[in-house]
């Protein structure tokens, strides 16, 4: 699968789709299909847009028909990555469901595909509380890194519900799938 390398062509492509928090503000880019940015996005070096796919799910819950046939073609870590960050996706959308509907974002839910294949709680146990940190643990333990994983999701819906107040304020509609 070919892969995008260049951050300004893979930010333009997420604010493209909605996910606009990450700079450059005005980023430029050509055209990514949607396989290639989940791709890109989940083999890519920098952290932060490797934590958008997260994100991305949760205003495109579509998206998540294309993850088998992606998958396959994956290196292992990344295709770890892209499974960890759509999981984060299911089960913040799970807990922070209400507050997502406040701002209009009333997406279908996220389908639960990975979660006995990882071993980790259902979607839908405890509002998905106990699944964010079960992934979280998961994931720290397929890249080991130096800063807290629940930490990282959380703040990536903070972005996200930054954004739909924003566009609340201004009347702009949610750009669900």
């Amino acid at each position: 699968m070919e892969l995008v390398r260049d951050r300004e062509t893979l930010v333009a492509a997420l604010r493209e789709r909605g996910v606009d928090y990450l700079a450059p503000s005005e980023a430029q880019g050509g055209p990514v299909s949607d396989e290639t940015l989940l791709a890109s996005l989940a083999a890519h070096e920098d952290a932060r847009l490797r934590s958008a796919l997260t994100a991305l799910f949760l205003l495109h819950p579509e998206l998540a028909d294309r993850l088998p046939v992606i998958l396959e073609r994956l290196e292992p870590l990344a295709r770890s990555e892209l499974q960890a960050r759509y999981m984060a996706a299911v089960y913040l959308q799970r807990f922070w469901r209400t507050r997502l509907e406040i701002y209009h974002l009333t997406a279908p839910d996220l389908p639960d595909l990975f979660s006995a294949q990882l071993g980790l709680p259902g979607a839908d146990e405890g509002f998905g509380k106990p699944g964010l940190a079960a992934l979280a643990e998961w994931h720290q333990r397929q890249r080991p890194v130096s800063y807290n994983r629940r930490v990282e999701y959380e703040l990536v819906i903070e972005h996200l519900i930054a954004i739909l107040k924003m566009r609340a304020r201004h009347h702009e509609p949610a750009p669900v799938g």
